[in-house]
């Protein structure tokens, strides 16, 4: 079962949701395109918040899909309505516009299918409400109780439990939102959905989802220029994986003759070129500096910009990084390159790490965090921000290590 709800209806209808029952938190219905409905869980969990009330909207509307706009609350009640979400074998969303944090974040991983947008659930340390009675032995009994059913209630629902070691490194004053890839590695999020698509459930005891190989996803019918600047970036991305899937990639994606470097050659020559350079250099990072690309379509598109590299052979213990201006001419009609050429514009001499890749995944991750939620340039910037992070950790760099958060978090080599 696949429901497709647009992302801007779902963002407009969070704000005029229509309330289902009433409690420290209220369960809402918002009907998105194509009259499919969402259950929104809005505010804070109290202890007496009970399941039941969630379990009625869902069987009085049919929906299927569930999503959040929530800063946290009791733990237990949010664990119980995990519970009952995975009993109902519901499937849970969350949008960078909302909020799903502290206790949220549990209620959210009992989703059967769980995606959600970088830097839209937040973890931290659990802690007591201000007027509770407790004194200092009552306190760390009561903690590592409480510690023990959250870890337990995240195995449960397949999520790792070093999240928990995660959110206990944050205080309870401060929040550590997740991006996408630590979404993905703690088991947070398990759903291939984009955010323009809501995935409907499968059964609880399915398999995880495991990720699909992209090959080319340009969309039919849009205008050519978007189909152009779409198919660039979708070939530098393939550029930058392990050479298999790379030159699978390429394989897919030249005319039989190609004006390569100003010499008509055929599509294996070229496809040859390209393996000699993949064995020279099997590490490889390759990112289009945001807004030097040039498009001009006709009967094909001539495509023009800067891309800034780093690469590396561990087994000759060399790297060589710099920037280059590329040149394509590309078919919308067969999805073929025609012409390729390029030229150096500068190399960086002795340069041992990929500091301009680095750069392009601050100056994203900046535009990322920093934007308005319901701007479109935002979620591009997120976007932009993981293809790159995922580029960098292709070539063995990783961000933070085990036990960072905020400000401590740096580009390291992984495993140093």
């Amino acid at each position: 079962m696949r429901i497709g709800v647009g992302l801007g209806s779902l963002l407009v209808g969070l704000a005029a949701a229509t309330s289902h029952a009433h409690a420290g938190v209220a369960i809402e219905r918002l009907q998105v395109d194509g009259g499919q409905t969402v259950l929104v869980v809005r505010g804070q969990f109290e202890f007496t918040d009970k399941p039941e009330s969630l379990k009625a909207a869902a069987a009085a509307s049919g929906a299927r899909v569930i999503t959040f706009d929530s800063n946290g609350g009791n733990v237990y009640a949010a664990m119980a309505f995990g519970r009952a979400i995975r009993a109902l074998e519901l499937e849970t969303i969350q949008l960078r516009a909302a909020e799903c944090a502290s206790a949220c974040a549990l209620a959210f991983v009992g989703g059967v299918r769980r995606s959600a947008d970088p830097g839209s659930i937040g973890v931290h340390q659990s802690s007591f409400s201000s007027d509770a009675q407790i004194d200092g032995h009552q306190a760390v009994a009561a903690v590592q109780a409480m510690t023990a059913e959250i870890m337990t209630y995240l195995m449960e629902m397949g999520v790792d439990p070093k999240l928990l070691q995660l959110s206990l490194s944050i205080p309870s004053s401060d929040i550590r939102y997740l991006t996408a890839a630590e979404m993905t590695q703690y088991g947070v999020t398990n759903s291939v959905a984009t955010m323009g698509e809501i995935v409907g459930p499968t059964a609880a005891n399915a398999a995880p989802a495991v990720p699909v190989k992209q090959v080319r996803t340009i969309p039919i019918g849009s205008a050519s220029e978007d189909r152009a600047l779409q198919f660039v970036a979708e070939y530098h991305d393939a550029w930058s994986k392990p050479n298999a899937e790379a030159l699978a990639f390429m394989s897919t994606v030249y005319a039989d003759t190609v004006s390569f470097y100003g010499k008509a050659i055929s599509r294996d020559q070229v496809l040859r070129e390209k393996a000699t350079f993949a064995e020279r250099w099997p590490k490889r990072a390759y990112s289009v500096k945001h807004g030097s690309v040039r498009v001009d379509c006709g009967s094909t598109c001539a495509v023009s910009g800067i891309v800034e590299w780093f690469v590396r052979s561990l087994r000759r213990a060399k790297t060589s990084s710099g920037a280059a201006e590329f040149s394509l001419v590309w078919d919308p009609s067969t999805n073929r390159i025609m012409s390729e050429s390029g030229n150096v514009l500068t190399t960086d001499r002795k340069s041992l790490e990929p500091a301009r890749i680095i750069s392009q995944w601050h100056e994203q991750n900046g535009d990322c965090r920093g934007g308005p939620g319901d701007s479109d340039e935002t979620w591009r910037a997120c976007g932009r921000r993981e293809s790159i992070g995922a580029k960098l950790q292709a070539v063995g760099w990783c961000y933070g290590r085990e036990g960072e958060y905020g400000y401590q978090m740096e580009w390291h080599v992984c495993g140093r």
